[in-house]
């Protein structure tokens, strides 16, 4: 039997957590296809395209001036994955700690046409509120 050799989204979510780590919101966006789109979370208003890709995640990058993504497990088929992930987040002498699973579909350039990130918004806000 051959080796396939790596998932074809293995590539995309290595440069996805990456770019997060390297806080490289013009990097993050460069790893969609033109007219890729994130749902972050899910069931909020997707951002489609690279510079509306870029200009989300910088605002994430603005908003906290600390954010680990930490990936833990990560499975892949075809053109698709899903990694679950820790996220630590600190802002204004607050702090967060919270998991999520995002998923990616990619394209045949590797390049992410679909990510969905699934997470507890309303929670996370609850920690981070002050008192």
């Amino acid at each position: 039997m051959t080796d396939p050799g790596p998932f074809p989204a293995e590539a995309a979510v290595d440069r996805y957590f990456a770019a997060v780590a390297a806080r490289d919101a013009a990097a993050w966006a460069a790893n969609f296809a033109a007219e890729g789109s994130s749902e972050d979370p899910v069931g909020g208003e997707p951002a489609i395209g690279r510079e509306a890709l870029r200009a989300f995640q910088q605002s994430i990058f603005d908003a906290f001036p600390v954010m680990v993504l930490t990936p833990r497990a990560r499975y892949f088929g075809a053109n698709q994955a899903a990694v679950t992930w820790t996220c630590h987040v600190e802002t204004d002498g607050r702090a967060a700690d919270f998991d999520g699973v995002n998923t990616y579909e990619v394209d045949e350039e590797g390049r992410i046409t679909r990510q969905k990130a699934f997470w507890d918004m309303a929670g996370v806000q609850r920690r981070l509120a002050r008192d």
